[in-house]
C-alpha cells in the first residue's frame, strides 16, 4: 500500500462500493459507455493503492470482457506479477496475446476522472497501462497490416 496514502471520504453509494471493492479485492472496475465520441471502456482502480502496480485500462471490447481482461491481469498482479510497457503476454486471452503501453497524462482527465478523485492526495500523477488487443490477425496497432478498422474500438492513448 502507499505510505501515508489516506482514502479518500465517500459521498455516495458510488463512492461506498468503489471503496468496499478496494478493501475486499484489492481494486474495483469502472464501466464507462461508449457515445459518438468514443468507444467504450474499462479501467480499475485500486491496483497502485494495494499493489504498487499501474492501474488498467481496457478499450473498445464489451464491459464483461474488458472487466474480464483487468480481473484476470489483477488476479496476477495479487500473485506478483508485473505488466510491464511493451511486454506481450498470452496469460489474458487463450489463443491471442495482449501487450501494454503506458497511457499519457494528458488523457487522465478525459478518461479516468474516478481514479484521480481516489488518488487525488498524491503528488505524483498514479500510473496507467492500457491492456492493448491485436486485430484478429494477430497484429497490433503500429504494427505493418494492422486492421485500422480496429482504431475507431481501441485508442491509444500513450505519448505515441
Amino acid at each position: 500500500m502507499l505510505p501515508d496514502f489516506q482514502l479518500p471520504v465517500a459521498a455516495d453509494e458510488h463512492d461506498r462500493k468503489l471503496l468496499s471493492d478496494i478493501e475486499r479485492f484489492g481494486w474495483h472496475v469502472l464501466k464507462i459507455m461508449g457515445d459518438e465520441t468514443g468507444p467504450e471502456y474499462c479501467f480499475s482502480v485500486g491496483l497502485y493503492y494495494t499493489f504498487g502496480h499501474p492501474e488498467i485500462l481496457v478499450m473498445g471490447l464489451s464491459h464483461s470482457v474488458g472487466h474480464q481482461f483487468i480481473n484476470l491481469a489483477a488476479g496476477h498482479i495479487a500473485n506478483g506479477r508485473v505488466f510491464r510497457p511493451g511486454e506481450r503476454t498470452d496469460d489474458l486471452a487463450q489463443g491471442f496475446a495482449s501487450t501494454f503501453v503506458p497511457v499519457s497524462i494528458n488523457h487522465y482527465q478525459e478518461y479516468l476522472g474516478y481514479a484521480i478523485w481516489f488518488y487525488r492526495q498524491l503528488k505524483q500523477p498514479f500510473p496507467v497501462l492500457q491492456l492493448v488487443w491485436p486485430d484478429k490477425q494477430g497484429r497490433f496497432p503500429r504494427e505493418s497490416d494492422y486492421d485500422e478498422r480496429f482504431f475507431k474500438l481501441q485508442r491509444l492513448l500513450d505519448v505515441g
